[in-house]
């Protein structure tokens, strides 16, 4: 996603309703007459999205074009479901079969080379965007509540004489009522950067 994705994503969200658009993806709405303000969480930050220009502002870090972007279709395309409980891999969003192996090279991958054998570092930058322990999954794993109703699950498995650490990133059954494909490699590759800073 780029400049031009935000483009797209600001018309694609043109003239919908801020108060129910807030309401359908968990965040808070300020404002009158189709203006004022959309408070959403995102990775344990807050971010303001300006109605109706789509002005991103982060609580934290300043977000580039393609994360405001993804942020912008997260309010014109959500449904408003709320989160199955049960987790697929990137390969079963729409399309994502396509790009799996590139999602896993710049997201499971490179959390595995920063962290290695480290998982008290692991836990400690995960901590830091909210997730919490989960059990059943992996030799480790934890769910990351990334966007209110998109949480996320990384999923780790310990290294040995013959294997190298890895991790996955896997979505909650309903990801594609949130967001886009693109949008979900997005939200990974962001919570990727995120924990590995």
């Amino acid at each position: 996603m780029s400049d031009g994705a935000l483009r797209a994503a600001r018309e694609r969200a043109a003239g919908l309703d801020p108060e129910s658009a807030a309401a359908a993806v968990g965040a808070m709405y300020r404002g009158t007459g189709g203006q004022g303000e959309i408070e959403v969480a995102f990775l344990a930050s807050s971010v303001t999205l300006t109605v109706p220009a789509f002005e991103c502002r982060s609580s934290e870090t300043p977000l580039p074009s393609h994360v405001c972007a993804l942020l912008v279709y997260h309010l014109a395309i959500s449904d408003g479901s709320r989160p199955a409980g049960r987790w697929i891999s990137f390969a079963e969003l729409p399309d994502g079969g396509f790009y799996a192996t590139a999602f896993r090279g710049y997201t499971g991958a490179v959390i595995a080379r920063r962290f290695g054998a480290d998982t008290g570092a692991l836990g400690e930058a995960l901590a830091q965007v909210n997730a919490e322990p989960a059990k059943g999954m992996a030799d480790r794993a934890w769910k990351v509540p990334a966007l209110p109703r998109v949480p996320m699950a990384l999923l780790w498995w310990d290294g040995d004489d013959e294997f190298e650490p890895r991790a996955e990133l896997l979505f909650d059954a309903t990801a594609s009522h949130h967001l886009t494909t693109d949008g979900c490699a997005v939200l990974g590759s962001w919570l990727t950067a995120t924990i590995c800073r």
